[in-house]
């Protein structure tokens, strides 16, 4: 992922510019990104610093660990991260939704041989389908003694939307497996937690969706930022992304302003507000069909299966028409991964 520039929309440019913040021509401020990303994740505030610096320390050396964070926060970029930086490196990585890992788990575990798997939705795992993983997981400790770890996938992440040691707290959780999941955690902070990282996370969505739909865009005008900073982001970083990519599509111009920024607080169970204007309305069919979609993805929070739903089209539909170059991952579902 190539970086872009740190905005701040309290800098004043040239007035020819409308004092916008030019992508091109401003020079990252204080930016170093070495710094400031880790693998596909990226983030400047403490929080997330201390947390890069953890998974770096511990990618090398664990065999189970568990990632925690609300929707959207990113947690499969994290378990991307952590097998980039392990001895699994060189390995496949494998990732796949906890229910259907428990359905097949020795034809997973042997293609993913050394390698990493990454398990998501564990905490939505019924009593039952956590025994079996509590067992599955002894057994394949046991085949990893005797193999000398020749059989087994290298490492395991599993993902969860709540905290598992929350859970086994209240009995909704098997007390013994919370335990062997997270004697590794790595908590993934929610955006409203993190929001010194909104300007870096904007500049980089807006950079990427620029040059994925060859869309000539020159950063944030003023103001813009300061909206963006200001909302609680329920759905996390999934949501930013989502709501950059329509702004990036409504923008008639090359900067993004605030009246580019789609309602942010979408009422439940209630269709956005829409205006007919001929003046604006898009001539090319497949803009008019993109620029529906990522309304529809903002609106979800960026959640690719309920925006499938509301579209009424397959998700591998969405994805073919999100971007026609780019097989359909099958698990788990994300905005771009974000987990």
């Amino acid at each position: 992922m190539h970086l872009a520039p740190i905005f701040n929309d309290e800098q004043k440019l040239e007035p020819q510019a409308s004092e916008a913040l030019d992508l091109e021509a401003l020079q990252p401020i204080t930016l170093q990104p070495e710094r400031w990303m880790l693998g596909p994740m990226a983030g400047r505030s403490p929080i997330m610093q201390h947390l890069f610096a953890r998974m770096r320390c511990t990618a090398p050396h664990f065999r189970l660990v568990n990632v925690e964070g609300e929707p959207g926060t990113g947690k499969l970029l994290a378990a991307q991260t952590l097998h980039g930086l392990g001895p699994s490196a060189s390995g496949p990585f494998l990732p796949c939704v906890a229910a259907e890992f428990i359905d097949q788990p020795q034809a997973l575990w042997k293609e993913a041989r050394s390698g990493l798997v990454y398990v998501s939705r564990v905490d939505e795992l019924s009593g039952e389908q956590q025994r079996r993983l509590r067992d599955f997981l002894e057994r394949a400790a046991h085949e990893r003694i005797r193999a000398a770890g020749t059989s087994a996938p290298a490492q395991l992440v599993a993902g969860s939307s709540q905290p598992l040691r929350r859970l086994a707290a209240t009995g909704s959780f098997r007390s013994d497996l919370a335990s062997h999941l997270t004697a590794i955690r790595f908590a993934i902070p929610p955006l409203r937690d993190r929001k010194d990282d909104i300007p870096l996370l904007a500049g980089l969505f807006l950079r990427s969706w620029s040059q994925q739909h060859q869309k000539p865009l020159r950063g944030f005008a003023p103001g813009t930022l300061a909206r963006l900073t200001t909302h609680s982001w329920p759905g996390n970083v999934r949501e930013l992304e989502s709501v950059i990519a329509a702004a990036a599509l409504d923008c008639p111009g090359q900067w993004i302003r605030p009246i580019d920024i789609p309602r942010l607080q979408w009422p439940v169970h209630t269709s956005a507000p829409t205006s007919h204007d001929p003046a604006t309305e898009e001539p090319n069919l497949d803009r008019a069909i993109l620029r529906h979609i990522t309304r529809v993805l903002a609106r979800v929070n960026g959640n690719k299966v309920r925006a499938a739903k509301m579209l009424g089209i397959s998700r591998s539909t969405l994805y073919r028409l999100l971007d026609p170059t780019q097989p359909a991952p099958s698990q788990p579902d994300s905005a771009t991964g974000v987990d």
